[in-house]
């Protein structure tokens, strides 16, 4: 999940978790009709966070982790996501 950063079953878009999937940190992402935000309002790039990345080249949504922030990977590959 690209909010929570967690691996067990649920939907992205229907994710109200406030902190990420072990407790420990609070979300760094929120999603907002369908979409992924920043707490203070950027948009961020739901693309970016596969594992395959965004293949689109300009956009308004910002390519950093929905996790952490960091501009060096998304969701999927953030330090703080669940392990498989």
């Amino acid at each position: 999940c690209a909010v929570c950063l967690g691996r067990h079953q649920h939907r992205t878009i229907e994710c109200t978790s406030t902190h990420t999937w072990n407790g420990q940190t609070k979300t760094f992402g929120e999603c907002i009709q369908k979409g992924l935000w920043t707490k203070d309002g950027k948009q961020i790039c739901t693309g970016w966070q596969r594992d395959e990345g965004c293949n689109t080249p300009r956009h308004d949504a910002c390519h950093m982790c929905s996790g952490c922030g960091a501009s060096t990977h998304g969701a999927q590959k953030c330090p703080r996501a669940q392990k498989e």
